[in-house]
């Protein structure tokens, strides 16, 4: 079975967390890349609010996903929520879905549920759940 890392990343954590979780696991890497670009400020502005309603953005690059029955979906936690661009990424179904949020000080404890409801709803299977602490 083929499997696909596939993240977001704004400051660059998430980035070099989803290589090295793609290294190990001989995987091809992926990177979500929204349509309008976010910095600190923007991301804290819309970004957070949107991640909490768990909202999607239009991406300019979206991986191709055909093929990958094991999809490890990688992106920062902003509000307690997966960003926006997780929310965006396709191509999900009949797939095994794992999904690891990074993030330096809040957790993603009370969106998992949500998360997972969101994943299914898109028609996978989430085998895991979990965060990933950056100490940037």
């Amino acid at each position: 079975m083929k499997t696909a890392v596939v993240y977001f990343s704004l400051g660059g954590a998430t980035r070099s967390f989803a290589r090295a979780e793609a290294n190990a696991r001989g995987a091809d890497l992926f990177e979500a890349v929204p349509e309008k670009k976010y910095n600190p400020f923007s991301a804290l502005v819309r970004g957070c609010h949107a991640a909490m309603r768990q909202k999607s953005v239009p991406l300019s690059e979206a991986p191709d996903l055909t093929g990958y029955g094991h999809i490890v979906l990688m992106a920062p936690v902003w509000g307690g929520f997966p960003a926006p661009p997780f929310n965006s990424i396709a191509g999900l179904r009949g797939a095994e879905v794992e999904a690891l949020l990074v993030s330096a000080s809040g957790s993603s404890e009370k969106s998992r549920a949500k998360v997972r409801a969101l994943l299914e709803a898109r028609g996978c299977r989430v085998v895991a759940q979990r965060d990933i602490r950056s100490h940037r």
